[in-house]
């Protein structure tokens, strides 16, 4: 029973690791429960030798109690005699039952009992030196560890590893971290008994698991991304995506744009538009891509006067059209076409579409219903007609995968669709691909001819004042994208940072 040491008129009853005591030499060493008590009181102190050498192997009893000593870290020992009854005057041997208890850095305690053995040593008792004085089920080699059970919820990059500010733009990840929380969980802790790699708990309390969410940012794509658009003096933006998952890759814009974010900045999309209008015509049974249309220079149609950039033909196959980007033979689709024709086709593309995105605001553009003289212009992407870089990245994945895309950006919280078109026209999506490769090859982006599996569509859109917007949109390979800057001029600077981009 934990007391008084009935046969001592004044006994010292607990230790603890901070407290101090007399050299060995000093203490009284007639009666084995003084040993074992001056033991305990210095067991865990800064110096481990105060101890060992009240032992009969005093390098062993160092080794240990340093090995204890450190894996227990912060936690603070207090040891308690038992009361016992002295040994006779011949005796050689003796024990001493102690109470341990540990306070852990959590404030949890660790309690178990001890037996001190004791021996004889001429006329001075020493402590007869085992590894189960520290803990009953202690060996050689062996030492209590004390550590934190870890949760192992975290926000992922894709690569697998913890993801951390810096690594993805400031306000993406700021928006992500806003809106899923802490998602660690709570650590719990475990003390145990550590022989070499092996680790055997006593007690402890386990951790309560978070989530593990990845996002879904390409380190190496949105590298490569930033550093193109970085390159560019103008308001600049690169948003990629896989056209398989849709899952967002990249988002990237430059200081020069300012005030929005390639997810909610709507800009008139140009000629880019025409991936939709051509999808919308030849669903409508217009046109397929060899039928042969006029590409005047000029031409009105209804009430709009519309011109091609310095260039016209008397005709030519439609999949030429679309790739020379003719504004005319566009604007005559385009006024063939019901008024709900191109705002029905693309939220088929994901344009117009709205999803809610875990961890992001979106606005995809809008692509309203219109006369037969206002979708003269809204076809080829002026009028009323706006987009996003980031709907027009998901246009681009939806003619690369011909599926309705679904954007994710973090994995596992797929989007949640709120006004969505219905997959997109089966039989339209060989002839968009091909007229997009012939856009590189020999089109407006034909100096990007060098990216064999490319595909794309340029776009240049008037911006008031006598600016213009640059685009590009395509896709190669497992990315989806749209190149988008600002008061550009021309597509110039667009298609410069899709090499910069593609290049990276």
């Amino acid at each position: 029973m934990a007391g008084a040491l009935l046969w001592s008129p004044d006994p010292v009853i607990s230790a603890t690791s901070s407290t101090t005591s007399a050299p060995p030499s000093e203490r009284p060493a007639d009666r084995p429960a003084d040993v074992a008590q001056s033991f305990v009181n210095v067991v865990f102190s800064s110096d481990a030798t105060l101890a060992a050498n009240m032992t009969d192997a005093s390098d062993a009893a160092t080794t240990a109690i340093r090995a204890t000593k450190t894996g227990m870290g912060t936690s603070a020992y207090q040891a308690r005699l038992a009361a016992t009854t002295p040994p006779t005057a011949d005796a050689t041997t003796a024990e001493v039952a102690a109470s341990v208890t540990w306070t852990l850095p959590n404030t949890s305690l660790l309690k178990y009992d001890i037996k001190i053995p004791l021996q004889k040593s001429g006329n001075r008792w020493q402590v007869h030196w085992a590894p189960t004085i520290i803990h009953p089920q202690l060996t050689e080699g062996a030492s209590l560890t004390y550590r934190a059970a870890l949760a192992d919820g975290a926000l992922l990059g894709r690569d697998g590893k913890p993801l951390v500010a810096g690594t993805i733009p400031d306000g993406i990840y700021k928006a992500i971290t806003g809106q899923v929380g802490d998602v660690k969980g709570t650590d719990g802790w475990e003390v145990g008994i550590t022989t070499g790699g092996t680790f055997t708990a006593l007690d402890g309390k386990k951790p309560v698991s978070g989530e593990k969410i990845t996002v879904t940012i390409d380190p190496a794509r949105q590298a490569a991304a930033q550093k193109a658009v970085d390159a560019l003096s103008q308001g600049a933006a690169i948003v990629a995506v896989d056209p398989s998952t849709t899952e967002i890759l990249a988002v990237a814009q430059n200081k020069a744009l300012s005030g929005t974010n390639p997810f909610i900045g709507r800009y008139a999309p140009g000629s880019t538009m025409k991936i939709v209008t051509a999808a919308a015509a030849m669903e409508a049974g217009l046109v397929n891509a060899d039928t042969t249309l006029p590409c005047p220079a000029e031409a009105t149609v209804g009430t709009r006067h519309v011109k091609n950039a310095d260039f016209g033909r008397d005709s030519t196959p439609f999949h030429t059209a679309f790739a020379l980007s003719c504004n005319t033979t566009f604007a005559q689709l385009g006024h063939q076409l019901s008024p709900d024709a191109l705002p029905a086709m693309a939220k088929r593309f994901g344009l117009g579409a709205d999803w809610t995105i875990t961890g992001v605001e979106t606005n995809t553009g809008k692509v309203p219903p219109a006369s037969g003289d206002q979708q003269v212009e809204n076809s080829f992407g002026q009028g009323n007609v706006v987009a996003s870089p980031f709907g027009m990245a998901l246009v681009a994945a939806t003619a690369a995968s011909g599926r309705t895309p679904t954007p994710t950006l973090l994995r596992g919280k797929p989007a949640t669709p709120n006004d969505v078109g219905a997959a997109p026209p089966r039989a339209a999506i060989p002839a968009l691909q091909s007229m997009m490769r012939e856009v590189v090859t020999s089109g407006t982006a034909k100096q990007l001819a060098g990216f064999s599996t490319l595909r794309g569509k340029t776009g240049t859109a008037e911006a008031g004042g006598g600016s213009a917007h640059g685009w590009f949109v395509g896709y190669t390979g497992n990315v989806a994208f749209a190149v988008f800057v600002e008061n550009a001029g021309s597509s110039q600077s667009a298609l410069t940072a899709t090499a910069a981009f593609l290049n990276g």
